[in-house]
Order: structure tokens, then sequence, then C-alpha cells
């Protein structure tokens, strides 16, 4: 099931997000990997808008969006390869005009995904050691 994200949801959320990022972090070699860093009080404070989708009362994966860019999208290791992304990029679109993305140039599962969503690479640049890919919707 799919719902607006709340903010009773913030814990869960930096529990799958801390999983899901270690992921991305191999994936890109990175030893020191800024989402991974982000606290509890960052996401209140952020205040994230989006959707999660629960696995019976399991949070497991969210997509965030800030005006026209998605912010994260993440899912639970454990639930991997359902649908889960796919499912949640189809209600944002429904819902929100978002049209712009960022991922690391080496997550080759994220980029495949956005291009299927028929988002481009529009610029790629180094931060913290990480390529990183900046990607369009139209």
């Amino acid at each position: 099931m799919i719902r607006p994200l709340q903010p009773t949801d913030h814990a869960s959320l930096l529990q799958v997000q801390r999983r899901a990022y270690h992921v991305e972090a191999a994936l890109l070699d990175a030893i020191d990997f800024p989402p991974l860093r982000e606290t509890l009080e960052e996401i209140d404070v952020e205040a994230p808008t989006g959707f999660v989708f629960l696995v019976g009362d399991t949070l497991a994966g969210a997509v965030t969006v800030d005006d026209l860019t998605i912010t994260r999208l993440v899912v639970d290791p454990a639930y991997f390869r359902q649908g889960i992304a796919r499912s949640l990029l189809q209600h944002l679109f429904e819902h929100s005009h978002a049209k712009h993305v960022m991922t690391g140039a080496r997550n080759r599962p994220a980029l495949v995904l956005y291009a299927r969503f028929g988002f481009t690479e529009v610029q790629r640049v180094f931060r913290d050691e990480i390529e990183l890919v900046f990607l369009t919707r139209m």
C-alpha cells in the first residue's frame, strides 16, 4: 500500500534510508557517503513530503520530493527487486510534476529505473569524491 509520508514515519524512513544507502555506498565505492550521516533530527527539520510503500505495517520504501526534485528514493534491501521503487515513482508522477533527480554515476540500478521513466542525463559532477549524475524528465 502506498500512502503519504507522515511525520510519524520519520524514524522508520531513517532506518530504511540507512540500509538502502549502505548498498548504494558500496556500489559507489564510497567510504564516507554523506546520506548515511543524516540524523532523525535533520529529517524532522526537513519535514519531507512524499509517499511511503508499506508491506503490512512495515515501511519498505519511500520517495520524497521538494518542489520539482526527487530528494530520495529508498527501498529496504529486504524488499529489493519487488517493484517498490517503480510503484513509488509511478505514484509520485500521478501526484507531482517532479522532473529532476540526482544519483551516483555507478548506481546502475537507479540509472536504469530513472531511464525507464524518461529521465535523461544533463550533467555530471564530483562531490565528496563521488561522481553524481543529474537527470531530468521532460
